[in-house]
């Protein structure tokens, strides 16, 4: 199974690095972030394709859904899954409905909220290499 490519986007450098570290120890070796959606965006142009992209629900100059449809324009393969700070459920159909993959709230407890994603990014990982 090819290792996948990770790209993490969030304003916040703990939030960011924190995603990072968690996401090497977990074996998820091909990393790349991003302080912003443009800068992500930008790379994504100069054709990095990412199998997952990571991201702040607001990454920036963009708003999650303009950020969204933007990645799926140039990449349109790639899995998007918003890790966010709050808990909307309406906000979570609304981007599942426009192509997101998942919307995970990041929690008080930054511990939980990275453990269920780095369970997600496993299965959707093993999901993508049985297709």
């Amino acid at each position: 199974m090819k290792t996948p490519v990770v790209v993490v986007v969030d304003r916040n450098t703990i939030h960011r690095n924190l995603i990072n570290y968690n996401l090497v120890l977990n074996n998820f070796l091909n990393v790349y972030t991003f302080l912003s959606g443009e800068e992500c965006l930008y790379r994504l142009k100069k054709n990095l394709v990412p199998d997952f992209i990571i991201s702040d629900l607001n990454p920036g100059d963009h708003s999650g859904f303009e950020f969204l449809e933007q990645v799926r324009k140039i990449t349109p393969g790639t899995r998007v899954i918003f890790f966010a700070a709050f808990n909307d459920p309406e906000t979570a159909i609304q981007l599942h409905n426009a192509g997101a993959t998942d919307y995970i709230p990041k929690s008080n407890k930054p511990d939980i909220g990275i453990s269920e994603l780095i369970k997600n990014l496993r299965y959707l990982s093993r999901e993508k290499a049985m297709s």
